[in-house]
């Protein structure tokens, strides 16, 4: 009775160091969590320099066309 005591108490614990050693998935949430950040900065410039934007970009596409 004791060693099936035993075994299940390691298979928990290895389970439990397996789940916090495991770090699929981080990297993706991170980088996502980066490229939100853009995004959100890019929308803040956008919405403080509205006017100096969007002059500048009609300037430009006029001397493009």
């Amino acid at each position: 009775m004791k060693a099936k005591v035993n075994k299940v108490v390691m298979k928990a614990f290895i389970r439990k160091e397996l789940f916090i050693r495991d770090e699929r998935g981080d990297t993706n949430f991170i980088s996502i969590l980066v490229l939100l950040g853009i995004a959100l900065a890019l929308a803040a410039i956008f919405l403080a320099f509205r006017e100096k934007v969007v002059a500048w970009v009609e300037e430009n596409v006029a001397t493009f066309f």
